[in-house]
């Protein structure tokens, strides 16, 4: 008989008869990411059985409005057919391929379809399979490239409050303290200026002073610093995690063009704004700007799939040729030729020209939402963009503290008893639906939320 592992005190071995709840299963089993240990122990966790369209169900078969879109990925709705059929095919075909020294047909059409809709010059394709390690690429590349010329260029500028992932390259140009902290001293940190949130100004200043001097602090760092940044890195236009931070109009223009007069790569990561939810394909598009990387991840495969890709010019591909020569970086997964086809699946049905060109008319309802949340006393800071919205809950109605833990937490219990998932960011709610929803859920969604915040007295700053 082999030897067993040494059980340690709580340890218990997997129930062959079945017999546990999947609740007990998960507890005894599974360390969930971003969630509080303890707490998640004592709780009853949903559990999720299904979904279509706009709505996932649990496996008590209640239905819930997806707010999130199952954490910004979900695109144009659960089980999609066009998605579906797509994936179900190349199963037929083959599941996976290493794509070291390898390629395969759906890999090289996606990255054609990508070229020809990213902007300006970016055609070639680095691919991966979540946005940390997109960002890691666009880290590594970068370094690269610069270090040809200036070989003291070893750090990076990124913006406080800014999430990039959770690998180590990103947790270095990652600004919020709570998820990236106790990670620091294992990463290369880098530069940072303050985020242009001009409701919670970093500078103290009025709102209108604030998108202008939170500008100017950046390209002041970007120039002073010019020789030694391998790369400046942004998410345009909205810092998601960070508080769903909307930047104001031409802030990403002014930075872009101190890293262009001082020929500091840009990187801008897109993965949870592209494919659409600001109002364009990507948000860089929305100010004209065109980075020498790209990165995005989330919404290519619709939601169904990880794959992200790591976007580039023409030139910048023959630099790499030229030296090192080879790029030491992949993953296993690489262009999976399933992930692929549900991606290929996503832009074919937002090439149809529906979902984009409907967000002007769903923003009606945001304006409609606003206008509601307004006449709440503890909401404040209410802002959007594109099919994205979001508020902020304060503990009174000077709107001078933010509402603590125990009333976000009593706002997303209600929510859900509604009928709707939302997850809190610190004090801010918001709503990320798929671009698919329809109108009239599109307003439910908004009715629940005001409904929800409206039912939860915010207690006292703790």
């Amino acid at each position: 008989m082999p030897n067993m592992p040494t059980l340690y005190p709580g340890d218990s071995r997997p129930d062959p008869s079945g017999n546990e709840s999947l609740e007990k299963r998960d507890k005894t089993y599974i360390l969930h990411p971003f969630t509080p240990i303890g707490e998640w122990e004592n709780e009853s966790p949903m559990v999720i059985a299904g979904g279509e369209g706009s709505r996932i169900f649990d496996d008590q078969g209640n239905a819930y409005l997806d707010g999130t879109s199952s954490l910004w990925v979900n695109l144009l709705g659960h089980r999609h057919p066009a998605i579906d059929r797509a994936i179900q095919e190349q199963m037929e075909k083959i599941a996976h391929s290493t794509f070291l020294g390898l390629t395969h047909e759906g890999g090289i059409r996606l990255a054609e379809e990508l070229a020809l809709r990213a902007p300006g010059n970016l055609q070639r394709v680095f691919y991966s399979d979540n946005g940390s390690t997109a960002v890691e690429i666009a880290l590594k590349l970068a370094f690269l490239l610069r270090r040809k010329d200036h070989p003291e260029a070893r750090r990076f500028f990124s913006l406080e409050r800014a999430y990039h992932g959770d690998t180590l390259g990103a947790v270095g140009v990652g600004g919020i303290n709570r998820f990236h902290a106790p990670f620091y001293p294992l990463a290369h940190e880098s530069l940072k200026a303050p985020a242009p949130d001009c409701f919670r100004c970093p500078l103290g200043l009025s709102r209108d002073r604030c998108s202008i001097d939170c500008a100017d602090v950046a390209v002041r760092t970007i120039r002073r610093h010019g020789p030694e940044l391998a790369a400046v890195i942004l998410e345009p236009r909205l810092q998601a995690a960070g508080g769903m931070i909307v930047w104001p109009e031409g802030y990403l223009t002014r930075v872009s063009q101190a890293t262009q007069e001082e020929g500091v790569p840009l990187i801008l990561d897109e993965v949870a704004t592209g494919f659409g939810r600001t109002g364009a394909l990507f948000a860089c598009e929305l100010e004209g700007i065109v980075p020498d990387f790209l990165c995005a991840g989330k919404g290519l495969t619709g939601g169904y799939l990880p794959l992200a890709v790591t976007l580039f010019s023409e030139g910048t591909y023959r630099r790499l040729k030229e030296d090192p020569g080879i790029f030491y970086h992949g993953h296993s997964y690489t262009a999976n030729p399933l992930a692929v086809a549900a991606a290929r699946a996503t832009l074919r049905e937002l090439e149809k020209g529906r979902h984009i060109p409907e967000i002007p008319r769903k923003r009606i309802i945001f304006e409609k939402l606003e206008r509601k949340l307004k006449n709440l006393p503890f909401v404040g800071n209410i802002r959007s963009i594109g099919l994205v919205f979001a508020c902020d809950v304060f503990a009174d109605a000077t709107r001078k503290h933010p509402a603590n833990r125990e009333t976000m937490t009593g706002i997303e219990r209600r929510a859900q008893s509604l009928g709707l998932i939302v997850r809190p960011l610190t004090n801010t709610l918001y709503l990320i639906p798929p671009l698919s929803i329809s109108f009239d859920d599109l307003i439910l969604m908004g009715d629940i939320l005001t409904e929800s915040i409206r039912g939860s007295s915010p207690n006292p700053a703790g």
